[in-house]
């Protein structure tokens, strides 16, 4: 599977992810995409980030089919957890993981689908 993305909504996962590792914490977002393009990040409402996870309430995501997935960081290496793989099972068809230090090079696509940045 090819996930394509917009150039800039990859730089703004990628600095948030930073941004939530230098205050100790993780970032987690959804993926809203448009003709299988992701164009934005959308934060859920009351998230709750933490030393060692990001979540939210799977009810407070909004109700929009543009939605297609999510993404949060790790302060380790990319790899699902056991807790990702069943969020990752309750909604959504892409879902991202991006690992420190944060790179392009450090997103994992859940299901082995590979990057594609869009201009």
């Amino acid at each position: 599977m090819k996930v394509r993305i917009k150039e800039q909504v990859l730089e703004a996962i990628l600095e948030a992810a930073r941004i939530a590792y230098g205050n100790n914490r993780e970032f987690m977002g959804f993926l809203r995409a448009e003709n299988d393009v992701i164009t934005e990040i959308v934060l859920p409402p009351n998230p709750q980030f933490n030393p060692t996870s990001a979540s939210t309430r799977l009810d407070m995501k909004p109700l929009d089919p543009s939605i297609i997935g999510s993404v949060h960081s790790h302060p380790g290496i990319a790899r699902p957890s056991q807790a990702d793989l069943v969020f990752f099972s309750k909604f959504g068809r892409v879902h991202m993981i991006i690992g420190y230090p944060f790179r392009v090079q450090d997103v994992w696509i859940f299901g082995g689908g590979e990057l594609e940045i869009v201009k």
